[in-house]
């Protein structure tokens, strides 16, 4: 068991160290007529930078951009554990912000919803799916979900390092302006 554990956790790193080396271009969004009156500028990959610059973090974190069109097993586990979404199809964009090490439990995702799709529906579905538990040796015991215009983020940490899903949900009002349309607790 502890092999299988071990060799997991490598697994993830190393996929971690390779989405943080790869050079990605952002995915560019259009204006929709349908999307709602107010709108998140920039990638999501650039949202949770402004909110980490915000907001610091203790911790070495890298933000990893989620291939939504990476249908694979490996792709829909990647996109199931740090969404909670089983598929794609109600966003257009998806980034992760996450501790270099994973014995933080600490977890901020940001999506872009698809035209046409409600963001509060995306967003009950991310907090229903996603695991407090996904690192396996410690939890998450505050998780915040919470939506602007076509946007939601996911945090998700441990008290026990003395941080708050609530003032990133904070930060990530300041950087759009505005406050949320909603947060789910």
């Amino acid at each position: 068991m502890k092999k299988f554990v071990c060799l997991t956790l490598a697994v993830v790193m190393t996929l971690g160290l390779f989405a943080g080396c790869g050079s990605t271009k952002p995915q560019e969004t259009t204006a929709s007529t349908t999307a709602p009156a107010a709108s998140v500028e920039g990638t999501m990959e650039e949202l949770l930078n402004q909110i980490v610059e915000k907001n610091p973090v203790e911790f070495s974190g890298a933000v990893t951009v989620l291939d939504l069109t990476d249908t694979s097993e490996n792709g829909l586990w990647a996109l199931k554990s740090y969404t909670g979404l089983d598929s794609a199809e109600a966003i257009t964009d998806a980034a992760a912000f996450e501790p270099m090490i994973g014995s933080i439990a600490f977890s901020m995702v940001a999506v872009r919803v698809a035209e046409g799709q409600d963001t509060k529906t995306v967003a009950e579905s991310m907090k229903a799916g996603v695991d407090p538990r996904k690192w396996i040796c410690v939890e998450a015991d505050d998780m915040l979900v919470a939506g602007y215009a076509d946007v939601v983020l996911l945090v998700m940490v441990s008290s026990a390092n003395e941080l708050t899903a609530q003032s990133y949900v904070d930060a990530f009002q300041s950087v759009v302006g505005g406050e949320a349309d909603f947060v789910l607790s």
